[in-house]
């Protein structure tokens, strides 16, 4: 299996979105323009393009907690349309809950407004050491 080849962040994946995250301390945070290769209905990108963009920001929040984690459980509320080339700004948090579980919030902005927000719960696969 190749590393850096995830559809989100990988930059060796030639399909993907190559996503920058940058996280620390429970936060992460992205901004990206999607290009219009990710369209749904003409103009508009797809809404599971956005929720990917949601989910990942999740994981590398909870992950900068010092876990390597996986989704168990999301939930998406898409807000207003995002269109193609449009920049974006996403922002998760995470904290620890249980001995085995991170919760995590992610919110998508565009320049003007929210337009997507995530809810997620991350199961710890293991310590980072």
């Amino acid at each position: 299996m190749r590393k850096n080849y995830c559809f989100v962040c990988g930059r060796e994946n030639p399909k993907g979105l190559k996503a920058e995250f940058n996280s620390a301390e429970g936060r992460a945070y992205c901004e990206i323009s999607i290009e219009k290769d990710y369209e749904g209905y003409s103009g508009i990108i797809h809404g599971g393009i956005v929720a990917a963009l949601l989910d990942e920001a999740c994981v590398y929040a909870g992950n900068s907690l010092g876990f390597h984690t996986v989704t168990a459980e999301i939930k998406i509320r898409f807000k207003k349309p995002v269109k193609p080339y449009e920049k974006i700004l996403i922002h998760a948090e995470a904290k620890p809950v249980k001995s085995k579980l991170i919760e995590a919030r992610a919110t998508a902005y565009n320049s003007e407004e929210v337009v997507a927000e995530a809810a997620s719960k991350l199961i710890i696969k293991e310590k980072v050491n």
